[in-house]
């Protein structure tokens, strides 16, 4: 009896020698290695650099390897994708959480949160870049754990379950979406070295089963992954706005939507030695062309390491300044930019490539994000002293004549009321108090809501214009508008991106006073550059941060402005509440494309393709299925086949039809459950019955099942189809359960 409950088709080991199948093993899992290799480099069009894809490569190869090393060792089928996981869960560990692993390998509850932390940067990060994308800590994981599990599920559709053909799915879906993201950057030449290793992994199985059904899918594979190209659907690149970062993005526009978010999030904490807190710079707008404030071009200088950072420029000697030591832990900001007091002096226990720009002193990374750094960073205090600032006069060396570049087209509110405010005044030192005195204390309301509704958001000319007219507007407009105005004064300017000093949270383990950054102090405000002070900070924006000593009239060394003319707007400002900020601070300084158009299509396209991937997997059960019902009949009407190959369709095609007989079952005791409530109480089963039991207990008299057993085959699968409700033969049809239950098996067997 258990011979006909544990029949099986011979398999790959039970027809060739054991060495001949271990080298076509081996055969295969080099061909899959050259495939993924092939296919990896097609991700090229939509990031940047090279290192991700010796990091995707090294992954692979060792999925894929020792599942290679592990199938010669021994011959239970599960032990290879086994390893294989295990490797991948090891791997990633030592990438991305080696201190946090057991021996560096084995993760841990702590390793998991590091991984939980790379998943919500990664998805933060897609949501920020254009292309081609910067593939920084976070992506690079989300790549990993993709790309890994590609390579374990096409080496265990290749070998582990016999069926190569199948493998090329996965690598047809990784391959379709650099398409899919940027048609216009596909390489051909990826496309060709993929298919051609396909061909080769299709080579390298034989004799493995690669029947007509497999063999039409295989087909089917190669050509979808030469036409994808053409006709996947085109994705617009984000719009170029001059900002020279690498990115190419408009480093303000993720800012506002920042703002408008309606959760507050920790960003960063941090401690000092002196108690006091500091505003955090990210990055400096120096470029206004018109359109926007932008960064300059930042080029890396590997000799410019954070041990030691250049000195600020324009500081004399006389200025009074102290040092101050900053202890700072990123949490969630996915930035490439690292936040820092002004100016830095030098920074230690960054982890990973950071370099400083002379020109904003400005520190960034060109392979990873901020979010995870701890580091500690010396900075200067500086005090200048109003008269020394009154002392600058109005003079502008010639190297500073980028910081008064305006476009020709100014609209003339913006020349007319900065004249109006502080054109007679007779330093630029009492110009700047007149400039921030008229945005705090005139009739401006702070509101990150009225820009988007009146169409007025961003930091271009019009946008200057348009704001000055509605007095209402966030930190980017007040920082924009005295930046423009400033310049038409004659006053160097720049425009600073980074957060608030963040709230007073008491002292850490050291003593120190501590502070908490959160997304709610985000903020922008201007830099003005006085001779012999250099680059110095005014808060125009009401409501928000703190004015400087050097700046607040209040006090009695800082001058009231003489030759100012009073204008209409000089009444109190009325500050509206601010909009909390979202739970994950997107990078304020290159997040969104001009139209965002890759950040909202790069997460589609991966769920598209996901879900791609799932939809093909289920539809393949039920051709399979139906294909392998179609090979026993001919076999049966040739004469080929035994009875028992008849008794197994049967009972498969029940099981599908959700009839439960059980793996123990006699063929009498199945013939019995099939008859008990069923109408195929006719000789057609009882025959298949009575053969299978001579096949059984008796020598056969010839090879093949007796004649007409084909027939008898439908006829009962007709009938239990017939008996059967109509959703249970859509579930037969589509999704088979003898199917996935023979897979399993497969699996779990031993060779």
């Amino acid at each position: 009896m258990h011979a006909v409950s544990t029949a099986q088709r011979p398999g790959i080991g039970a027809t060739v020698a054991p060495s001949i199948r271990r080298e076509r093993e081996w055969k295969v899992s080099g061909a899959l290695v050259l495939a993924m290799l092939a296919t990896l480099t097609g991700l090229h069009v939509i990031l940047e650099d090279a290192l991700w894809w010796l990091q995707l490569a090294t992954l692979s190869t060792l999925v894929l390897g020792s599942a290679a090393v592990v199938r010669y060792l021994t011959t239970r089928r599960w032990a290879a994708p086994v390893a294989a996981a295990l490797v991948l869960i090891a791997t990633l560990t030592l990438f991305f959480a080696s201190g946090t692993g057991f021996l560096g390998v084995v993760p841990t509850g702590e390793s998991l949160e590091r991984f939980r932390e790379l998943g919500a940067g990664a998805g933060l990060s897609i949501n920020q870049q254009s292309l081609p994308a910067v593939a920084n800590t976070p992506i690079t994981f989300l790549l990993c754990v993709g790309v890994g599990s590609i390579a374990w599920l096409a080496d265990t559709l290749a070998l582990s379950l016999r069926s190569p053909a199948l493998a090329g799915v996965p690598l047809a879906v990784l391959l379709a979406v650099p398409s899919a993201v940027s048609i216009d950057s596909t390489d051909p030449l990826t496309f060709a070295a993929a298919a051609i290793a396909y061909l080769l992994l299709l080579r390298s199985a034989v004799p493995l089963r690669l029947n007509r059904t497999t063999a039409s899918l295989a087909a089917v594979i190669l050509v979808g992954t030469m036409v994808a190209p053409l006709v996947l659907p085109a994705v617009t690149p984000a719009e170029e706005t001059g900002s020279g970062f690498s990115t190419g993005v408009n480093p303000v526009l993720s800012l506002g939507d920042d703002l408008r978010q309606d959760m507050d999030h920790t960003v960063l904490d941090y401690s000092t030695k002196s108690g006091d807190g500091h505003y955090l710079r990210l990055v400096s707008l120096e470029k206004f062309v018109g359109t926007s404030w932008a960064p300059d071009n930042f080029s890396v200088n590997r000799g410019n390491t954070t041990d030691k950072l250049g000195a600020a420029p324009g500081l004399a000697a006389d200025v009074e300044r102290s040092d101050e030591a900053s202890y700072i832990s990123v949490t969630s900001l996915t930035s490439p930019w690292l936040p820092l007091p002004y100016p830095t002096t030098t920074i230690s226990g960054l982890s990973g490539e950071w370099y400083w720009d002379p020109a904003g002193l400005v520190v960034r990374s060109p392979s990873q994000t901020a979010g995870g750094e701890t580091y500690r960073a010396v900075s200067l205090t500086i005090s200048p002293t109003p008269a020394q600032l009154e002392a600058a006069g109005s003079s502008v060396a010639l190297n500073l004549s980028p910081f008064l570049e305006l476009p020709s087209d100014v609209p003339a509110i913006i020349g007319s009321t900065a004249h109006a405010v502080a054109g007679g005044a007779p330093s630029n030192y009492e110009k700047a108090l007149l400039l921030q005195d008229f945005f705090r204390n005139g009739d401006f309301q702070y509101s990150e809501t009225a820009p988007v509704k009146s169409g007025y958001d961003g930091t271009g000319m019009k946008v200057v214009a348009a704001f000055l007219k509605a007095k209402s507007g966030y930190c980017i407009h007040f920082a924009s508008a005295m930046a423009v105005m400033a310049r038409s004064l004659g006053i160097p300017s720049r425009v600073a991106v980074g957060f608030l000093p963040g709230t007073r949270m008491g002292r850490d383990s050291a003593g120190r006073a501590k502070f908490e950054v959160t997304s709610h102090d985000l903020h922008a405000w201007p830099e003005l550059y006085f001779e012999g002070i250099g680059w110095t900070r005014f808060e125009p924006t009401p409501g928000r941060g703190d004015v400087p000593s050097y700046a607040d009239q209040s006090l009695a060394d800082v001058p009231i402005p003489v030759n100012s003319q009073p204008t209409s707007t000089a009444s109190s400002a009325v500050p509206r509440p601010s909009t909390s900020a979202g739970p994950n601070v997107k990078d304020p300084t290159g997040a969104n494309g001009a139209n965002g158009s890759a950040a909202a299509v790069i997460p589609w396209i991966w769920a598209v393709s996901i879900l791609a991937l799932l939809l093909i997997l289920l539809a393949i059960p039920g051709p399979v299925r139906g294909a392998q019902r179609n090979r026993r009949v001919r076999a049966l009407r040739a004469g080929t086949a035994p009875a028992v190959t008849a008794w197994r369709e049967v009972l498969q095609s029940a099981d599908d039809l959700g009839f439960v007989i059980p793996d123990t079952a006699t063929p009498r005791e199945a013939e019995r459950l099939l008859t008990r409530d069923l109408p195929v109480g006719d000789p057609a089963i009882t025959r298949l019955r009575a053969a299978v039991e001579r096949e059984s207990y008796a020598a056969p008299k010839k090879a093949g099942a007796y004649d007409g057993a084909s027939k008898d085959v439908l006829e009962v699968v007709d009938r239990l189809r017939s008996s059967a409700g109509r959703r249970q033969r859509l579930r037969a049809t589509l999704a088979p359960r003898s199917f996935w239950s023979r897979l399993v098996s497969r699996i779990t067997r031993q060779e």
